[in-house]
């Protein structure tokens, strides 16, 4: 998916050619190419986004950043920034005119990563995610090969890991209790991951988006 490059140059090409949806983000992102360009001159052109990128970059461009990563597209990459917000709710956007929809920090959308997960009820998640029941149904939607909506539901129960551990969340290594979701349908079986902050904000997930795009992977890496 040519969208989603795994070189973070190409994408600030794009922007800065505006071909992107933010250009306001265009000094930023020059500085952060101009930053890559030259450890690139030093060494080989590392293949995550992490490695060129540091706080300082990400308070330039002045928003809420996530870094996707799509594993069963080659690991693909790409940063995505806070769009808009609705109740609870962020519409994320790429450089390239994709959307990621985080409802509380679980998945309930995508858009522009063909085969689209088009919503997702989650209100029995969040309850199960805030431990509230260790059981909830989700249904997701999604548009068949007639543009017709078609609902999958799923029967989902939930294990919460004792203690903490450390994951990669905001360009460092941080403590998060680590919670699994295993997901039943008719015709699949999915199991997501969510790791939270005290504050029970979900930092980092795996998440099943749908067959066409497979699990999608998101860290924060600014608010």
């Amino acid at each position: 998916m040519k969208a989603l490059s795994t070189i973070l140059l190409a994408a600030g090409a794009l922007l800065l050619a505006g071909c992107g949806p933010r250009n306001e983000f265009a000094q930023a992102w020059q500085a952060i190419q101009a930053a890559r360009s030259q450890n690139a001159a030093q060494q080989a052109q590392p293949t995550d986004l992490r490695a060129g990128l540091t706080p300082a970059m990400l308070a330039e461009v002045g928003r809420p950043t996530v870094l996707v990563t799509l594993p069963e597209r080659d690991n693909v990459q790409a940063l995505f920034f806070e769009e808009a917000r609705n109740a609870d709710t962020v519409t994320w956007l790429s450089v390239a005119n994709e959307f990621v929809l985080l409802q509380r920090g679980a998945l309930s959308g995508t858009r522009g990563l063909g085969g689209d997960l088009m919503s997702a009820d989650l209100a029995e998640v969040h309850a199960a995610l805030a431990g509230r029941r260790t059981q909830a149904v989700r249904i997701h939607r999604r548009l068949d090969g007639e543009n017709h909506t078609v609902a999958e539901s799923y029967v989902c129960d939930y294990v919460r890991r004792p203690g903490t551990e450390a994951v990669t969340a905001y360009l460092a290594q941080v403590q998060a209790r680590r919670v699994d979701e295993t997901c039943t349908g008719v015709d699949r079986v999915f199991e997501n991951r969510y790791w939270l902050a005290d504050s029970g904000r979900i930092i980092r997930a795996v998440q099943w988006a749908g067959e066409a795009i497979g699990y999608l992977n998101y860290e924060r890496l600014r608010d």
